[in-house]
């Protein structure tokens, strides 16, 4: 079941940046980012990771949850707004993995509003809340 919510996910091939989904309820989920320290890693500037772009793995695990708890299938999702925002670093040059969770606040199967944090072995990179628009997709 967990597994399935990542083929759900809205983004595919190099741009599905979540790579596991360790733990999931009602609530939350938890999940291992794909490994960011590869030089054609899409999310990389000129060659730099920078730690803004890290809202994109929240993103991506609030999409996730939104799959395995609310919308129940394949779906499209939009970022509406980004709230409380806190970047704890520019640069992203960690050698550990990326792992990142998301808690839904509110919301329903069109859309909700998440808490998401992107950790690494030296701490927090970004952290914030985000509100998605979900929109089921019939294959």
């Amino acid at each position: 079941m967990l597994e399935d919510a990542l083929d759900r996910m809205p983004h595919s091939g190099p741009m599905r940046l979540i790579e596991s989904v360790l733990a999931s309820d009602l609530d939350r989920v938890r999940c291992i980012a794909t490994d960011h320290r590869s030089p054609t890693y899409p999310l990389r500037l000129g060659g730099m990771l920078y730690g803004a772009t890290m809202i994109e793995i929240g993103a991506q695990a609030a999409a996730i949850h939104a799959s395995l708890h609310a919308v129940g299938a394949a779906h499209t999702g939009l970022i509406l707004a980004l709230t409380d925002v806190v970047i704890s670093r520019d640069l992203v040059e960690s050698e550990g993995r990326l792992e990142v969770g998301a808690e839904r606040i509110e919301g329903d199967e069109n859309g909700a509003r998440y808490r998401f944090e992107v950790v690494d072995g030296e701490g927090v990179i970004v952290s914030g809340e985000l509100l998605l628009s979900m929109r089921r997709r019939d294959d």
